[in-house]
């Protein structure tokens, strides 16, 4: 990384000199250069393309950004636990690139969006907030929502740190979407999506009280009889 930029030079002189690169870089020249990158291990920036040369950019990118995120080195969706926002990944992403070349928020978004289309094994997910995630293609809410029910249900099995006016062997108790991040390794905004997403769901229900919000596993079963029966007591 640190003779990037000699590098890049030294491509775009071998491109001149073989003619390669008239009239601004044939498609030919930006192909040859941004494999050379790719063989020296290093990220396609602007500088090594032509300027008629976005959309080969941005597929390059894409690329980039997903093996990035799947590369064992480095783990960086993995120490996320699966899921990361976009705007986290943007930051960590131009981290490591040492100077080089900062992206853009723009073109990081386009790169990002263009991970189906070139079939890629991350995806982006948008949540009903409006905040976009970075998770694994093949992961799922469902997945999700198994993980949330598990870890609520080993809550269920262990005695709460402090006396509670329930029984907590049936209810267990409520959690915060920071207990949920630190147990997921998500980030704070991730996980408060996720609860809501498995309360959309039905899964759990939320208690909202003078210390914050908390999320329950849903206990209370609606009746299929009428407005005549009842929750039963136990479960209100």
């Amino acid at each position: 990384m640190a003779s990037a930029k000699e590098v890049v030079a030294l491509a775009e002189t071998l491109a001149r000199e073989s003619g390669l690169a008239n009239n601004g870089g044939s498609a030919e020249a930006t192909a040859m250069i941004s494999q050379s990158a790719a063989a020296l291990s290093m990220v396609t920036t602007k500088d090594m393309l032509s300027s008629g040369a976005e959309n080969l950019y941005l597929s390059e990118l894409s690329r980039n950004l997903a093996e990035y995120l799947t590369d064992d080195r480095t783990g960086v969706l993995y120490k996320e636990g699966g899921i990361m926002s976009l705007v986290d990944l943007w930051a960590v992403f131009n981290r490591s690139r040492n100077g080089v070349e900062l992206v853009s928020p723009s073109d990081f978004q386009k790169a990002a969006e263009l991970w189906e289309k070139l079939r890629l094994p991350v995806r982006l997910r948008r949540f009903k907030s409006g905040l976009l995630v970075v998770q694994r293609y093949d992961w799922s809410d469902e997945k999700t929502i198994q993980k949330i029910q598990a870890w609520m249900e080993d809550i269920r099995h262990n005695p709460p740190s402090e006396p509670v006016p329930w029984d907590w062997r049936v209810f267990g108790r409520g959690v915060t979407a920071q207990e949920a991040a630190q147990h997921f390794g998500w980030s704070v905004g991730v996980a408060a999506e996720e609860l809501e997403m498995a309360e959309d769901r039905g899964v759990l229900c939320r208690e909202e009280g003078i210390e914050g919000l908390r999320f329950w596993s849903n206990s209370i079963s609606i009746p299929d009889d009428g407005p005549g029966d009842h929750v039963p007591e136990q479960a209100i």
